[in-house]
């Protein structure tokens, strides 16, 4: 071998030897992740009380199943006196035997061999003041689908913050809401409104709150893609929200929309849950027919 090449060759050699002496093998301890108990309920004074349970899933699971827990013992309390307790859950849903009183506090303790203690409380806000729905003008006239513009008129008496949640159907003629749900079809609404959240796709609602309005009246502005005819009408849910249940919803809305952007802040859900997750909050709702053309 030439003496160029035993150079070439020693080149090469000490070359991979400075770059495997480079590498390190760092370990990271992220720690174990405990699943928690996740609580999801919204009480309405003129729903039973229904709670529903499941467990947690650690961000780096990829199953789509989500475990139901079916054993745990859940006391709720009315207005600090122990109401009924609930022992049994059917694919993690547990069914009290009342419906929510408006003006009581609710307390809810609910305990589960493997993942412990968790308390919420809630109480059923005040209904939303009155309110009317009127057809104004569509937005696109000859477009596909075409936008029709509403006007929401909120009379508006309160003089502390409220939490607000619009929601708008499509009812059969002759029913109305609450009926046959092969006869009501929620519908997509949006707005463009300062007040109302900016909602890319969680919500087919509105949220707001009525910071800017306080004791006034208010006109909100909706549209929504869907038709009304003759043999349908559209039906406008204004409901008023316990202030968790209004966070809970915002910060839903905030990841949401953050999740195709990669340069936003990461949003954590909000949850009044002590030691674990989810929502139990409340909702009070009234419903008005909106005038149409």
């Amino acid at each position: 071998m030439s003496k160029a090449k035993v150079l070439q060759f020693l080149f090469f050699v000490g070359l991979i030897l400075m770059i495997t002496n480079c590498e390190k093998s760092i370990n990271i301890d992220v720690g174990q992740i405990h699943p928690r108990l996740v609580v999801n309920s919204i009480l309405d004074k003129d729903s039973i009380l229904k709670i529903q349970l499941s467990q947690s899933k650690s961000m780096m699971d990829s199953t789509q199943s989500i475990a139901k827990i079916n054993s745990a013992t859940i006391k709720i309390f009315e207005d600090e006196v122990l109401k009924q307790t609930l022992t049994t859950g059917k694919s993690g849903l547990y069914t009290a035997n009342f419906k929510p009183k408006l003006g009581s506090g609710y307390m809810i303790s609910v305990d589960d061999t493997g993942l412990g203690h968790v308390e919420a409380s809630t109480f059923i806000p005040s209904p939303p003041d009155l309110f009317t729905a009127t057809q104004t003008t569509e937005l696109t006239p000859g477009s596909a689908p075409q936008y029709i513009k509403f006007n929401v008129s909120i009379k508006n008496q309160s003089v502390s913050p409220d939490y607000f949640y619009l929601r708008a159907f499509i009812i059969k003629k002759g029913y109305f809401p609450g009926a046959n749900s092969n006869f009501v079809t929620q519908c997509n609404i949006y707005s463009d409104d300062n007040i109302v959240v900016t909602d890319d796709h969680t919500l087919k609602g509105v949220l707001f709150d009525d910071v800017a309005f306080l004791g006034q009246s208010y006109d909100l502005i909706v549209y929504t893609p869907t038709k009304v005819s003759t043999s349908f009408y559209l039906w406008f849910e204004l409901s008023s929200l316990s202030p968790d249940y209004y966070r809970y919803l915002y910060s839903a809305v905030m990841q949401n929309n953050a999740g195709s952007n990669p340069f936003a802040e990461p949003v954590t859900i909000k949850t009044n849950v002590l030691n674990g997750a989810g929502i139990f909050g409340a909702e009070n709702s009234i419903f008005v027919k909106a005038v149409t053309f």
